[in-house]
């Protein structure tokens, strides 16, 4: 039973000409997601309103044939799948009405929950750009943020490398199915990624190749999963631009890293800027204002925190609220040192108790 709702969960994402928002009208009207694919034509008519001929041309039978295959495919290579009506599915991107049905996931990467930040640029980059990426993703070392990116050439393969090389956890959106990488030349990159607890993630069926109309449906998954898309360097026309358009039509925030007057080539942020598409992104602490996000490793700093009091900061940071067993468990400190030592930080006003013997962090 579960494997068959599996299979339609998959095969769902394959009916023919049915998006997101059409597949939800459908499921309320004949009930659940199953009834789509064993309810006869007829009947199904009948319940929605909707032509035979139309229904036909779903063509469910091959959409649960094509399931079946990305089923096995899937479970032979450590595949996850996620439906879009799961809660482990990235909130970010259930908001989009033209968010993909599912996601397949290569990775122990979870995006539950997760401040995440999608990063882009141009394939021809400068070693500004670099540097860029460099200063950005070194500052979101500790700080709890999940970086995207597409994997192409240029800055998306220094954002990937940066991430790797601060332990940011990273996530390559792909423009094809995950029977391959492209290009050729990140294959070590995308097995590092994975191995580092980051991951692969296409809405594609893994047969895929990529083309050029691919990619722009991975890029309003790039904006629409973000709660903040960063422009490095782009050319007026490109990817990186076809995704700033993207986010702000999610109403997601847009950032830009100023360019150089004097290369024309690399026009596109300082265009975003100009026309009030992008906030201007000077530094990494402009990112973190704007999201007003505090920046967990500058703000313990300030703080003479003694070592208990730095783990028990740590562990509550983790969640949004902690039990204080929980606490306990992660410290390995004794319960009646835990107690005295969430009320000094109480006073120091740096967590706030909520009911139940539960903990968040004011940082």
């Amino acid at each position: 039973m579960d494997n068959l709702l599996e299979l339609h969960k998959i095969a769902a994402a394959h009916l023919y000409g049915i998006k997101k928002s059409s597949l939800n009208k459908l499921m309320n009207k004949v009930g659940s997601l199953e009834s789509i694919f064993t309810t006869p034509i007829v009947r199904l008519s009948q319940q929605t309103g909707i032509s035979e001929n139309r229904l036909r041309s779903m063509k469910r039978e091959k959409a649960l044939e094509r399931a079946q295959c990305i089923h096995n495919f899937n479970k032979r290579h450590g595949i996850s799948h996620l439906f879009y009506q799961e809660s482990n599915y990235p909130f970010q991107l259930k908001e989009c009405k033209d968010g993909p049905i599912s996601l397949n996931i290569l990775g122990p990467l979870n995006l539950k929950n997760r401040k995440i930040v999608a990063m882009v640029g141009t394939r021809k980059c400068s070693h500004f750009a670099k540097e860029i990426v460099n200063e950005i993703i070194a500052s979101f070392k500790g700080e709890d943020i999940v970086v995207l990116s597409g994997l192409a050439l240029g800055v998306d393969t220094h954002i990937h490398e940066s991430c790797l090389k601060h332990n940011v956890p990273t996530a390559a959106i792909l423009g094809h199915g995950l029977q391959m990488i492209y290009p050729r030349e990140n294959r070590q990159t995308a097995k590092r990624i994975i191995d580092s607890g980051g991951a692969l993630i296409s809405e594609f069926d893994y047969r895929k190749k990529p083309s050029k109309y691919t990619f722009p449906q991975r890029n309003r998954i790039i904006a629409g999963m973000a709660d903040i898309t960063v422009v490095i360097e782009s050319a007026i026309k490109g990817g990186s631009m076809i995704t700033a358009e993207l986010a702000n039509g999610y109403s997601r925030d847009v950032m830009a890293c100023p360019n150089s007057m004097i290369n024309k080539s690399f026009g596109g942020c300082n265009e975003l800027i100009k026309k009030n598409k992008a906030h201007l992104l000077a530094d990494a602490n402009d990112l973190f204002e704007l999201m007003n996000w505090n920046k967990k490793s500058e703000v313990i700093l300030d703080f003479d925190l003694t070592r208990e009091e730095t783990s028990i900061v740590n562990s509550i940071q983790q969640k949004q609220e902690i039990h204080i067993n929980e606490i306990i468990q992660n410290t390995n400190l004794s319960a009646a040192k835990v107690q005295s030592t969430l009320m000094q930080l109480e006073l120091k006003n740096l967590i706030f108790s909520a009911p139940n013997l539960c903990y968040s962090s004011k940082i």
